[in-house]
């Protein structure tokens, strides 16, 4: 696990946070990006989460109300595939494929999902890391199969509070702070500062 030390070095946030995000390799451009950790501290403050590669995954449908439908999360490791099916129409769960239909389909880096819903149903597949949203990959058609890897590379940015259900989309990296932290790194402490008016962040591993 490595633990987050952010401390607000600043005078005022001026209203902003800060928001960090984990970034699917060679993601989509229709993929729905959440912010993974909100940071509200407040100028002068120091604000901490931890990391940890625990992986889950939950698909999204519609009921005839046009209400969504959100079962529980399901862990899931790198080169395993689940496979959403509806027996007897009841509201779609996900459960292991044999391991050479996950050799055939995914990487040993990737985790997967396949639409086996029978009848046919469309869902949006939702993927968490350590308790926390990083992407939702919509539209999910019959016998389609989506893969999620991801780099333990973090992603900052200081922007306006996200309203709730609020998501980003992928040309948004562009505009954010890159780093990466050593794979032996227990700690980090992050330093926001803003010098001459611009958002800087300086990063320390321990």
């Amino acid at each position: 696990m490595t633990v987050f030390n952010v401390n607000f070095a600043v005078d005022d946030m001026e209203g902003k946070t800060v928001l960090v995000f984990l970034k699917p390799q060679q993601p989509q451009r229709n993929y729905r990006i959440h912010a993974w950790q909100v940071l509200t501290g407040l100028a002068g403050s120091t604000e901490s989460f931890s990391y940890e590669a625990i992986i889950e995954t939950n698909v999204t449908t519609i009921d005839e109300a046009d209400s969504p439908i959100v079962p529980g999360r399901q862990g899931i490791s790198p080169g395993t595939l689940l496979q959403a099916i509806s027996p007897s129409g009841v509201s779609p769960y996900l459960e292991p494929v044999p391991i050479s239909l996950a050799r055939e389909k995914l990487t040993p880096e990737q985790c997967g999902v396949i639409n086996k819903i029978n009848p046919y149903m469309q869902f949006d597949c939702n993927w968490y890391v350590n308790g926390h949203p990083v992407v939702t990959m919509p539209n999910v058609d019959s016998s389609m199969t989506v893969s999620f890897e991801y780099l333990p590379c973090f992603y900052f940015m200081v922007t306006a509070p996200p309203i709730v259900g609020q998501t980003y989309i992928v040309q948004n990296f562009s505009d954010m702070t890159q780093y990466i932290p050593p794979i032996t790194a227990t700690e980090v402490d992050v330093i926001l500062t803003r010098p001459y008016g611009l958002w800087n962040f300086d990063f320390s591993a321990k």
